[in-house]
């Protein structure tokens, strides 16, 4: 991946296990945010694939990061970029940590979709597409290069949100 070349060329297709895995930290993204510091370290859970689809398309397709997001790049990031990613609930304040960016390059639009733990789901409008698409490709980059550079040997497969649920259950008992 080009970290900036924004136009996708990739059109492979996620299974529909991955994007019911997607789907999943959709609705449970409050709970994984909120216990981020529990699975952060664990790279199985750490290098789960989203396919969050944050294109935008008319007659060509940009994207602000090409799928497969890894679960704990797109948390990193919307935590550690709070100004960028996070907005009040219009509902009852409090901050609410999206779970997908979508928006449009040419206006530089971009729509936060998340949850609140109050039970609100929806948008938030924001200008800034360019510099909300860098700092996320940025963020991937960076856990890209750690890892290349710590030689960390991934043992086993990545997880699945299914599994980071349960185990987020099982760890809180």
């Amino acid at each position: 991946m080009k970290k900036y070349d924004f136009f996708k060329r990739d059109w492979t297709c996620p299974t529909d296990e991955q994007l019911l895995d997607t789907k999943l930290f959709y609705q449970n993204s409050v709970e994984i945010y909120a216990h981020y510091d529990q699975w952060k370290d664990i790279d199985r859970f750490y290098r789960i694939p989203l396919y969050l689809k944050m294109t935008y398309s008319c007659g060509w397709v940009a994207e602000i990061a090409p799928d497969p997001v890894r679960l704990g790049s797109f948390v990193r990031c919307t935590l550690e970029h709070p100004e960028l990613f996070q907005y009040p609930c219009p509902e009852c304040g409090k901050v609410v940590q999206p779970h997908r960016y979508v928006g449009s390059p040419l206006s530089g639009v971009v729509h936060l979709e998340g949850r609140c733990e109050c039970g609100w789901h929806g948008f938030e409008e924001v200008s800034g597409w360019n510099l909300r698409a860098t700092t996320l490709r940025d963020t991937i980059s960076q856990d890209n290069t750690l890892r290349k550079r710590l030689r960390r040997k991934i043992k086993g497969e990545t997880s699945t949100i299914a599994e980071l649920l349960e185990w987020l259950k099982s760890s809180g008992e």
